[in-house]
C-alpha cells in the first residue's frame, strides 16, 4: 500500500476469471488519490487508451485490440522502465474482466506460471471531485521467482498512475 494515497475505495475486491488471488503483504499494491474533476471526465479520459501515455508516465504505448475498451476486450500495452537508466520496455497483454462505468476497469494477465489482476477504480465525491485508485495482486511460480522485480514494478505503476492522474 502506498501510505500517502491509501484512501479506500468501496466495493468488492477485484477478481479475474480465474478467481480471486490469495495474497499477503506486500500485496495488494494499492493506492488512491482525490482529484478536482468530475468522475465522468476522468472516465472519459481513461477510455482513451491510446492517450494513456500522455498523462500516465508508466505507460509507453497502449491500445485495445478491436478498438473499444469493454469487458472481454484485449488490452495491449508496454510499460516504461521503473528507472530511466534501464533500457527496456515491458510489453503486456491482458483481458478486460470487469468493466463497470464510473466504478472500475479490471484486467487479468494469465501466462504459464504467472497470474495477475489489476484494477483501476473510480468514485464520485461530488459534482467536481472524484477518487482514482490502483489495485494489483499476482501469484504463481514466475511471480515468486521474480517477486522483487514485480513488487517494484507494481509500486511503480501505482505511484505513476496516481501522479499522472493528478495532472488531469
Amino acid at each position: 500500500m502506498i501510505p500517502e494515497q491509501n484512501a479506500p475505495l468501496s466495493g468488492r475486491t477485484p477478481r479475474g476469471r480465474a478467481g480471486a488471488i490469495a495474497h499477503a503483504a506486500p500485496l495488494p499494491v494499492a493506492g488512491a488519490v482525490e482529484l478536482g474533476l468530475p468522475v465522468e471526465r476522468l472516465w472519459d479520459v481513461f477510455l482513451d487508451v491510446r492517450g494513456w501515455s500522455s498523462w500516465n508516465p508508466c505507460i509507453w504505448r497502449a491500445r485495445v485490440r478491436g478498438g473499444e475498451l469493454r469487458e472481454g476486450a484485449t488490452l495491449i500495452w508496454a510499460f516504461n522502465p521503473i528507472d530511466r537508466r534501464y533500457p527496456y520496455k515491458l510489453p503486456a497483454a491482458a483481458e478486460i474482466v470487469e468493466f463497470e462505468p464510473y466504478d472500475r476497469i479490471t484486467w487479468e494477465v494469465r501466462t504459464p506460471g504467472f497470474h495477475a489482476v489489476h484494477a483501476y477504480r473510480f468514485a464520485a465525491l461530488g459534482e467536481e471531485r472524484c477518487r482514482f485508485g490502483s489495485w494489483e495482486v499476482a501469484e504463481g511460480p514466475a511471480y515468486r521467482a521474480l517477486r522483487r522485480f514485480w513488487n517494484a514494478h507494481f509500486n511503480y505503476v501505482c505511484r505513476e498512475s496516481l501522479a499522472g492522474a493528478r495532472t488531469l
